[in-house]
């Protein structure tokens, strides 16, 4: 099944540092994967190509989906020094796998306004980059 790509991106706040509240374009390339579960385990790639085991979670009841990180979310947080105003980017992007079936790849990375400017405007850097 041909799925489109997506790019999503937020500025954390505090409740995002727990869970956070991610965007319905990301939500709408979800449904169908999920075949009627609320909630995917999902295995996502940092810049590094390290791979990260995230749960992709939704409302099962209600009329607001509210997708959310749950399992694994955390732990990424506390590796990569993840903080309020951070921006999270999350993608996903179809590839043809190893076996040759089309599959989803997603990517993960968290930037933050470095100490570097351009035309006035700080640079972001992957957090990993900022000490």
């Amino acid at each position: 099944m041909a799925l489109p790509n997506f790019d999503s991106s937020k500025i954390l706040s505090k409740s995002d540092i727990t869970k956070p509240a991610l965007s319905n374009e990301m939500a709408r390339h979800m449904i169908p994967l999920m075949n009627g579960r609320h909630f995917l385990d999902l295995t996502v790639e940092d810049i590094w190509g390290q791979q990260w085991p995230l749960r992709y979670y939704t409302r099962p009841n209600g009329n607001r989906i509210c997708p959310v990180f749950t399992i694994g979310w955390y732990l990424y947080v506390k590796a990569k020094g993840v903080r309020v105003g951070d921006q999270l980017i999350f993608s996903g992007r179809q590839v043809v796998g190893a076996d040759g079936e089309l599959e989803m790849r997603y990517k993960i990375r968290v930037t933050r306004p470095g100490p570097v400017t351009f035309n006035g405007e700080p640079v972001p850097l992957d957090v990993e980059y900022i000490a």
